[in-house]
């Protein structure tokens, strides 16, 4: 009887554990000051408001390093979650699509001038703890490319994508997807 009881106990103790742990991990993340609910691991229902965590959290690193603000630019964010979209379908995670297509084409392709323009992308993808908006800024800022790209003064402009879904078969857990295309003259 003390074995069925263990096993049970065992059992239970295993469901909790997968069902609560998550959320204790997301608890864990804190947001940023003045970039409300940024530590909380994004929804589909709230794309709007994940980009708008992203864009306030660039804005915050702008702000730290003396750079005007970036603007928001409706095809820049298309190319951009047309891209999200794109490798979380396709599975795959590069900058370029498996067909070859690079960033400033499919920037051209939503309609947005790369005549006398500077452009740039960023991406990230993470699942679970690893994929509020803050996760993604943290990673970006400590690479050196990606910390380029946020802090180059030629761009003045920005579009965030974001989707759902893993970029690789299997993923396993609540994931985020974004895609962060800069712009500017």
């Amino acid at each position: 009887m003390r074995s069925r009881t263990a096993i049970l106990l065992i059992l239970v103790a295993g469901v909790l554990f997968v069902v609560l742990m998550p959320r204790v991990e997301a608890a864990l993340i804190r947001d940023a000051p003045g970039c409300p609910h940024s530590g909380d691991v994004p929804k589909r229902e709230q794309i709007g408001a994940t980009r708008g965590q992203i864009v306030c959290l660039l804005n915050q690193e702008h702000a730290r390093h003396d750079l005007p603000p970036l603007r928001y630019n409706p095809l820049l964010e298309l190319a951009s979650q047309r891209h999200s979209e794109d490798m979380a379908a396709r599975n795959f995670f590069a900058h370029n699509t498996p067909d070859g297509v690079d960033p400033q084409a499919r920037m051209a392709a939503a309609g947005y001038s790369l005549v006398g323009r500077h452009t740039g992308e960023n991406l990230y993808w993470g699942e679970e703890m690893h994929a509020p908006p803050v996760s993604a800024m943290k990673s970006w800022m400590n690479s050196p490319g990606h910390r380029t790209n946020i802090l180059r003064p030629d761009f003045a402009e920005v579009g965030v994508g974001v989707a759902y879904e893993a970029p690789v078969a299997g993923g396993r857990g609540r994931s985020a997807l974004y895609t962060t295309d800069f712009g500017g003259p």
